[in-house]
């Protein structure tokens, strides 16, 4: 999964929205319900229970004169409905002030026998009860109170209420508004800010970068320098072993052959001279052979493939191993051919000091568009080989890694297939 980078996190920060749209969107809805709730609602929530009320007190009012008219059926059965006196008597308390009522009293078969009190009543409640004779319904009472009161009074609260609606509603849409709107030119210049930081920031760490990779470069250009002044002195002080010390130590023979027929054969002298010539010898093979190590001529005159095919047949024949070489013809690069060289010199001389083994691989071929070394062994491999050491005339293995990587390649030491170890380096075609 890919991370986003630092200028994606802050183009994505950039197309965010400021809070002021997603509030207003969900404040808008609340703010509107809480108007109408405050506007709305309550007043005529109020309005209904007074209206409720007026009807219960005119419901108490016609059960009371349904009990006067009770009283007086009993006493006349047949007449009290007739009775404008006594009806008027039963209803004067509804009907006079401070009281605003109108009283109706009906019988089966004679709707509105009686009636009294204010005519016209526009805003009214009505409650009603029955006239009982024994368990006979004789007759209805309906007394209507009127409501103009309650409704004056809450027209007011209508008023009052529909102002502190609308209030309320602005208070919820504004003031949060005002506050998130600061917010976000706050955070947009905390914004700004940090991007100004950001930017700082990044061209810091953008010049520190590229002074550490010029530091980088310039030590692998050092390095590359190391390699190649130290293969230039291996040269020169294998030219100078080989010809100056060389050309000395064969004068000196030559000069030891005339005195051995000078001296005849006769005395301790001839066998002095004979000492003094193998001597000679020696020292002659031995300055050819460091000479060789320091930098082997066919390197230089025939190639990576005949040097180090040379190199190893005179090494396994040295320590007594069985050899098997897979060259390949094609040549590669100088610089190639020196750090593969190097390498195998110095993989060669780990296996004779701690592989304990009888047999040695060594391939040399083009791989995955470079060029890769692979000296095997079937000794004790990885695990019974005590750790490698960096001999203070080599490179050793942490040297030669070195000088694997700044050509660009990497240097793996893992088990090998002939059951010890298996040295491979790997360098890529540019590198040459």
């Amino acid at each position: 999964m890919r991370h986003p980078t630092t200028a994606e996190r802050q183009e994505r920060l950039g197309r965010l929205p400021p809070l002021a749209r997603p509030l207003t969107a969900r404040m808008l809805p609340l703010a509107l319900l809480a108007g109408l709730i405050c506007g709305v609602v309550l007043p005529a929530v109020y309005q209904g229970l007074l209206v409720r009320e007026r009807s219960s007190e005119a419901r108490i009012w016609a059960q009371e004169i349904a009990g006067r008219l009770e009283r007086l059926a009993l006493s006349r059965p047949q007449l009290w409905s007739y009775d404008r006196s006594q009806l008027d008597h039963a209803t004067e308390r509804i009907v006079s002030p401070p009281i605003s009522g109108r009283v109706r009293v009906d019988v089966p078969d004679a709707d509105r026998v009686f009636e009294a009190g204010h005519a016209e009543l526009e805003e009214s409640v009505a409650g009603w009860a029955p006239i009982r004779m024994d368990t006979t319904v004789v007759g209805r009472v309906q007394v209507r109170l009127s409501t103009a009161d309650v409704q004056e009074s809450t027209r007011l609260l209508w008023a009052v209420g529909s102002i502190a609606g609308v209030l309320l509603a602005v208070a919820l849409m504004v003031l949060p508004l005002v506050a998130v709107r600061r917010a976000d030119e706050r955070n947009a210049e905390l914004w700004s800010a940090l991007q100004e930081i950001n930017s700082h920031l990044e061209e810091r760490v953008r010049e520190r970068t590229e002074a550490l990779q010029q530091r980088q470069a310039q030590l692998a250009e050092l390095g590359a320098r190391l390699v190649a002044v130290q293969e230039e002195e291996r040269a020169r002080i294998s030219r100078d072993l080989h010809d100056e010390l060389g050309q000395t130590l064969t004068g000196l023979r030559l000069q030891l052959t005339m005195m051995q027929g000078f001296v005849g054969s006769e005395g301790p002298l001839p066998a002095q001279v004979d000492g003094a010539l193998e001597a000679v010898d020696a020292a002659v093979e031995q300055v050819r052979t460091l000479a060789h190590n320091l930098r082997p001529p066919a390197l230089d005159a025939l190639g990576l493939a005949a040097a180090l095919s040379s190199h190893a047949e005179r090494w396994a024949e040295a320590v007594g191993l069985e050899l098997e070489l897979e060259v390949s013809p094609i040549e590669p690069p100088p610089l190639i051919g020196e750090v593969l060289f190097r390498v195998g010199q110095e993989a060669l001389t780990n296996i004779a000091r701690h592989a304990q083994a009888d047999m040695v691989r060594i391939t040399l071929d083009a791989f995955d568009d470079g060029w890769r070394l692979k000296v095997e062994d079937d000794g004790v491999g990885l695990s019974g080989m005590s750790r490698p050491r960096t001999d203070r005339g080599g490179l050793g293995l942490v040297g030669a890694r070195e000088r694997v990587e700044q050509a660009g390649g990497y240097l793996d030491l893992e088990a090998s297939d002939l059951g010890g170890a298996c040295l491979m380096a790997w360098l890529p075609e540019e590198a040459g």
